[in-house]
């Protein structure tokens, strides 16, 4: 049997020519040839799905399409916000659909230029009559729905992960690591990073979005800053913080023991004893009720800062429930107007004392105070206050060389100043080495150029100004009444001696002048931080 083709028009003498075809040369690698007119008319015209590859590629570019579907839907759906979820929805996602893109224009270009020299075409066409046609239509439908499996889950998964506290801290290892310990440290370990991070609302999630590609692109690039850089822009305290905290809990006192070691031979341990006032509503700037007066009730308490920490502030003002405005700046320095367009006008809320809520990254000497009336460092052996802030203040290159240095050094100083001590104690002198090495871990991270003297820390007065950015004595309103600085404005002093915590001291509860443990007589004409704040390094 044969079958019989006739072209209109013969190439070069105008006759019509004839050509006859074997039956058995139709068949799985010879597909009838192209009748249409046009160039290329006469050679034989095959499909471009034949190969493998197209639909390994095609079933890529399907399953990654409908898993961006998906992934998108959620991500408006959600609930939470979370910016680090576009590394899935919309570049990892994207990333499969544009590789299975372009696995199938490769498939393409093998194909046309195969066909060429083998003096066919190729054109995009259904042949189901070709076996090769099929057989890559069967491996399409299948890799489409294994893609579709394998990436909806893996998707759906990662999409999972990038709420959780840890991949915020472990995606980004490097320059979120200073964040993601302190996170784990605080008292907030349990809140998701989200849950504070990302607002609600459609302005919110494009913000983080927007934000969330920057980051990965300066994590990506090697460009992102060192330490990174804060404060950062918060929504306010009252759609964060009382999510958890009702306003109804602030009043009411708390009891704390603080004790203090000193740098002397024997690290000489000082307890003071405080009643804190937590504060009410009806107090004023001159006769404030307790710590949370700023934000509790109708008063309203707003303030300019002229630096980007918020640590200088010359300018506050106090709007009472009635309409009166009080307007309290230092004499004799420069106040910028709340009226200039260049003045930000911030009204106060928690994050302004509590700046560091879920990120705390604790002073060399309070870490080393709390272990040694913890017995985490043993206070027997000699000077340890003083050469365990030397050891942590060394400044060290990376971890590894903390690790080393810690113990290295602390046993060389008690061999050569301390013969006696480091004979009779090696095992508390490993202890100390230890306990300095995890001091070290959670608030020192050098490859970030991040530790507690990088990041301010509001709460209290100590090592930072904190209360008397405000609270300093000088600002004065126009009738004279000057913001206190007064101890018991906020906290009550009924116990102070030597000793530990442990040692039960003298208690008056109508309370108690303030005694300086090493007999500075001059300490109120200056704040604490101004000596403190060396003694820490800083």
């Amino acid at each position: 049997m044969e079958w019989r083709r006739i072209d209109p028009v013969a190439p070069h003498d105008g006759r019509k020519k004839e050509h006859i075809i074997d039956d058995d040369r139709v068949g799985e690698s010879e597909p009838p040839q192209d009748s249409s007119s046009g160039p290329g008319n006469g050679r034989r015209v095959v499909s471009l799905y034949r190969h493998p590859l197209a639909a390994a590629g095609a079933a890529l570019v399907v399953a990654g399409g409908m898993a961006f579907i998906f992934l998108v839907v959620q991500d408006f759906t959600s609930e939470t916000e979370n910016p680090y979820r576009s590394l899935i929805t919309f570049i990892a996602i994207p990333a499969v659909v544009g590789l299975g893109a372009f696995i199938f224009l490769l498939s393409i270009r093998i194909q046309v230029v195969s066909a060429r020299k083998r003096g066919e075409r190729v054109a995009f066409r259904i042949e189901p009559t070709d076996p090769r046609y099929m057989r890559s239509l069967w491996l399409f439908l299948a890799l489409s729905a294994a893609g579709v499996a394998v990436v909806g889950f893996v998707g759906f998964q990662a999409y999972e992960a990038t709420d959780s506290t840890s991949f915020c801290g472990d995606a980004c290892h490097t320059p979120m690591e200073p964040q993601a310990v302190a996170h784990q440290e605080s008292a907030h370990a349990r809140v998701k990073c989200v849950e504070c991070h990302i607002g609600p609302g459609t302005e919110a999630y494009i913000d983080a979005k927007i934000n969330g590609m920057k980051q990965l692109w300066g994590v990506l690039t090697d460009t992102y800053d060192r330490p990174v850089e804060t404060p950062i822009e918060m929504r306010s305290a009252e759609a964060i913080c009382e999510e958890c905290h009702w306003r109804d809990n602030f009043l009411g006192t708390k009891v704390r023991s603080a004790t203090y070691y000193s740098l002397d031979d024997a690290s000489s341990p000082w307890t003071v004893n405080f009643l804190f006032d937590l504060g009410d509503a009806g107090s004023t700037p001159d006769q404030p009720g307790g710590v949370h007066w700023h934000t509790s009730g109708g008063t309203v308490v707003e303030y300019i800062a002229t630096d980007h920490e918020l640590q200088d502030i010359p300018w506050v003002r106090v709007i009472e429930e009635d309409g009166t405005e009080r307007e309290y700046t230092t004499p004799g320095e420069y106040v910028p107007l709340a009226s200039d367009s260049a003045s930000v006008v911030r009204r106060f809320d928690c994050l302004d004392c509590h700046n560091r809520p879920a990120h705390p990254l604790e002073p060399a000497s309070r870490s080393i105070n709390n272990a040694l009336s913890n017995g985490i460092i043993p206070d027997i052996l000699p000077e340890i206050k003083d050469i365990a802030m030397q050891v942590l203040l060394n400044g060290y290159e990376d971890r590894d060389a903390a690790h080393q240095g810690i113990p290295d050094s602390l046993q060389a100083f008690y061999a050569t100043e301390y013969p006696d001590a480091a004979e009779a104690y090696p095992t508390e002198i490993d202890e100390a080495a230890r306990a300095l090495i995890d001091i070290y871990d959670v608030n020192f991270f050098p490859e970030m150029k991040t530790d507690y003297r990088a990041r301010q820390y509001n709460i209290g007065h100590l090592s930072w100004e904190g209360c008397f950015r405000c609270h300093d004595g000088e600002k004065a309103d126009e009738s004279g009444s000057v913001i206190s600085n007064e101890c018991n404005v906020c906290h009550l002093i009924v116990g102070q001696g030597p000793g530990t915590s442990g040692v039960l001291l003298d208690l008056d509860v109508s309370g108690l002048e303030f005694e300086h443990p090493y007999g500075v007589s001059d300490w109120r004409e200056r704040s604490c931080a101004s000596c403190h704040a060396e003694l820490d390094g800083m």
